[in-house]
């Protein structure tokens, strides 16, 4: 993993060096906070370990200018002071830290917190690939989705066509017959072709708005049913 330190002080870095060598990460050292604000920004350091008291760039404004970008990768920083107390303790969180250690450390204690934050951090990649992975395949989905609606579009519109052509040139024929003489038989026949083929061009169009339509838009389905069920009743 690769860490930053951030201590204007040789032996503190030295030390810590050597603590997070020892634990397997790959360290950067900066001797300020702007030095290193800077190398946090031009790399990818999941650990930061900073001083609270620095020169140019204090611990606290490192921490909240560390928190004020926006970067999809978690950094975790743990941040040193020979201070301690509640109210320091406040402050530090407050400006972002994520651990508080007191100055002078002890190799042991100092090792446990960073396997935590390994782990938090292991969390967090975690989270954030499985993030990807859902928007991913929500993209996936999304993908098919257009390509099923357009499909259904290019359907439907054939539908129509195959569906209502045939039936216009029946009632069309029909409409022909019956300007012609006819006996009682024949006009009866023409006009049966008539009164059913006007039934079936309704109840296509009625199909294929309903295959069309969404369902938010299927509401006038059930005004046309109560409107049919008033007009049997009244039969």
């Amino acid at each position: 993993m690769n860490t930053l330190i951030a201590d204007d002080d040789d032996i503190t870095r030295l030390l810590l060096s050597s603590a997070l060598t020892k634990l397997g990460h790959d360290v950067h050292e900066a001797t300020n906070g702007r030095e290193a604000l800077a190398a946090w920004q031009g790399g990818e350091f999941p650990l930061i370990i900073s001083d609270w008291m620095m020169p140019d760039l204090d611990g606290l404004e490192f921490c909240r200018r560390i928190r004020a970008e926006s970067r999809e990768d978690f950094t975790y920083i743990i941040l040193l002071t020979s201070r301690s107390g509640k109210t320091d303790y406040l402050e530090a969180m407050g400006a972002g830290a994520d651990d508080f250690v007191t100055k002078p450390f002890e190799r042991e204690e100092f090792a446990a917190r960073v396997r935590v934050a390994e782990r938090i951090l292991g969390l967090h990649e975690t989270l954030r690939a499985a993030n990807s992975d859902l928007e991913r395949r929500v993209k996936e989905r999304t993908a098919e989705l257009a390509s099923a609606l357009r499909a259904k579009s290019e359907f439907l519109s054939r539908a129509s066509h195959e569906l209502r052509t045939p039936m216009n040139h029946i009632l069309g024929f029909a409409q022909v017959l019956a300007m012609d003489p006819l006996g009682p038989e024949q006009a009866d026949s023409v006009d049966q072709i008539l009164t059913s083929g006007g039934h079936l061009l309704t109840l296509i169009d009625r199909i294929l708005a309903v295959s069309a339509a969404e369902p938010e838009e299927l509401s006038f389905l059930e005004t046309q049913h109560l409107q049919e069920r008033g007009s049997r009743a009244a039969e």
